[in-house]
């Protein structure tokens, strides 16, 4: 079975991504990562979704809780 957002966080748990071109970390409440990539979201199609913000890397993040 898959893990998704809704089954691996908590309502008190941050989700960390870290851009692996330039190391910038941010981080989602498990609200907001939610609602910004949906309940049902893997691994995988979360590392695919990012940008970063400083750099502008897309799909190469490095993705935990």
């Amino acid at each position: 079975m898959f893990q998704n957002l809704h089954r691996s966080m908590t309502a008190s748990q941050t989700l960390k991504v870290q851009c692996d071109v330039c190391r910038h970390l941010g981080a989602f409440s498990a609200a907001e990562a939610k609602k910004v990539f949906g309940s049902d979201a893997t691994p995988m199609e979360i590392r695919r979704r990012v940008t970063c913000k400083v750099c502008r890397a897309a799909g190469r993040a490095r993705i935990w809780i």
